[in-house]
């Protein structure tokens, strides 16, 4: 039997999963969708998904197995618990939540329910990163990695304009984009401690660029590149050097002329994912919780100018 989604928030990523859940995907399936804007909804009329302006109200339907959360950082914590406690497993936009409490709270909920707690870390999925790990054989082979996450927030943030209003985004290139690397970086390093991070910020005191140094529990220091006004576009690569001097360069948006047209196949596999991990029945919040972790340290391990 297919698990029937629950879409909540048809924000600027949405398109990524309707996509996938509409034209690619057999399991899951979208069931309903739900936002405060009903012209986000359009579409749907008529289609036989449900729509909701209240999303209480899409999870006491009994005909929904899961939601997707995709509502700004600020909401997470309240809409993963309401759906945990009534009784759907849960993907919700990186980050999990704000805090390292929320984050922490989320995964007991999760434990306790026995229901599946997913954070979408779509460059995970990438294909370039795919091939990339492929050529490593052994961790023991890295000499050093260094990450960039390149962007212009304004062109990112489409019409979602609470990515620029750091209470409810949870601040600016750490607290948004840092996830993601920190996800990347860890799914095939481990466990990472940060060491220190020079952070920019501009007139709003709003982290606009960083530079955080980190290491792995095996020892391989890590440099990590954030920035949010990269005035060319946008960058988003791993590179892993290795002790023999081999390198593996991996540029996660090689051949992906059009914006954002590498997530298509991530946000797909992230559903893949997600229904592989209800299935199994051991996710509960991990890797989100630790990428918050990381967020946490990073603001915490901040270098003051002199």
């Amino acid at each position: 039997m297919s698990i029937r989604v629950g879409m909540i928030g048809m924000g600027v990523i949405s398109k990524f999963y309707v996509h996938a859940l509409q034209h690619q995907l057999k399991d899951p399936v979208l069931t309903a969708v739900c936002d405060l804007n009903k012209d986000r909804m359009a579409a749907f009329l008529g289609t036989g998904v449900n729509c909701f302006i209240d999303y209480h109200d899409l999870l006491a339907c009994d005909e929904i197995d899961a939601v997707v959360i995709n509502v700004p950082n600020d909401k997470h914590f309240a809409i993963c618990r309401d759906a945990l406690l009534a009784g759907k497993h849960v993907c919700c936009e990186k980050p999990l939540t704000l805090t390292l409490q929320e984050a922490e709270e989320l995964t007991i909920l999760s434990r306790e329910t026995g229901l599946t707690l997913f954070t979408a870390f779509h460059r995970r999925y990438n294909v370039h990163f795919v091939r990339g790990l492929s050529e490593l054989s052994i961790m023991d082979e890295i000499q050093s990695v260094k990450a960039s996450y390149l962007e212009k927030i304004e062109d990112h943030a489409g019409d979602d304009k609470w990515y620029l209003q750091p209470d409810r985004c949870g601040g600016g290139c750490v607290a948004d984009n840092g996830p993601n690397v920190y996800d990347t970086l860890a799914y095939f390093l481990g466990h990472m401690t940060v060491q220190h991070a020079h952070i920019t910020r501009n007139e709003q005191q709003v982290d606009v660029e960083a530079h955080v140094e980190l290491v792995t529990h095996k020892g391989i220091p890590v440099h990590v590149h954030l920035d949010w006004a990269y005035p060319h576009g946008e960058k988003k690569d791993v590179h892993v050097l290795l002790k023999d001097g081999r390198e593996i360069d991996i540029d996660m948006l090689e051949g992906f002329a059009a914006f954002k047209s590498s997530l298509y196949h991530e946000y797909e596999e992230i559903l893949i994912d997600f229904a592989r991990q209800i299935e199994a029945g051991g996710c509960h919040g991990e890797d989100g919780l630790d990428a918050v972790r990381l967020v946490h340290d990073t603001y915490k391990a901040e270098v003051q100018p002199v």
